[in-house]
């Protein structure tokens, strides 16, 4: 079976740093109007990439089986914060949505989305970390090659 974890796992990271990015450039008045396309668009990338992540993640501890006590901890936290990446980017969703549309509230919404924003950028990267703490300081889906 091919291992889809590996190259879907940098997405989320790769997208949430290309959003901060442009998140950053329309501080721009002159930059606004012309990222509101791409900015759409980076936003659904986060959240679609962080799903096919989370779920390539379960392909990709399936075949496991038994391992140490020390591996299925790592592999436990490294899927808790998976989780609370995905409810996050959720949430990010949510409040650029809503910040767009909102009549009353829309500095508090958007404040909100700058926030989970942050949130995203930080937990991708612990995630990340905690990923390649699983494979660099516990071998895990290394196979020695012939």
């Amino acid at each position: 079976m091919i291992a889809l974890h590996p190259p879907l796992s940098g997405m989320p990271l790769a997208f949430v740093t290309l959003l901060s990015c442009i998140e950053a450039a329309r501080m721009w008045p002159s930059l606004q109007a012309k990222l509101v396309v791409t900015r759409r668009i980076l936003i659904l990338a986060v959240v679609l990439s962080t799903i096919l992540a989370f779920l390539s993640g379960y392909q990709a501890s399936s075949p496991l089986g038994d391992v140490s006590a020390d591996i299925q901890v790592a592999v436990g936290r490294h899927h808790a914060y998976g989780r609370l990446l995905l409810i996050n980017a959720l949430l990010m969703l949510s409040f650029a949505w809503l910040g767009g549309r909102a009549l009353h509230g829309r500095k508090t919404l958007m404040f909100l989305y700058g926030f989970s924003l942050v949130a995203q950028l930080s937990l991708s990267l612990f995630v990340g970390y905690l990923g390649g703490d699983l494979v660099f300081g516990y071998g895990v889906g290394v196979t020695a090659t012939k």
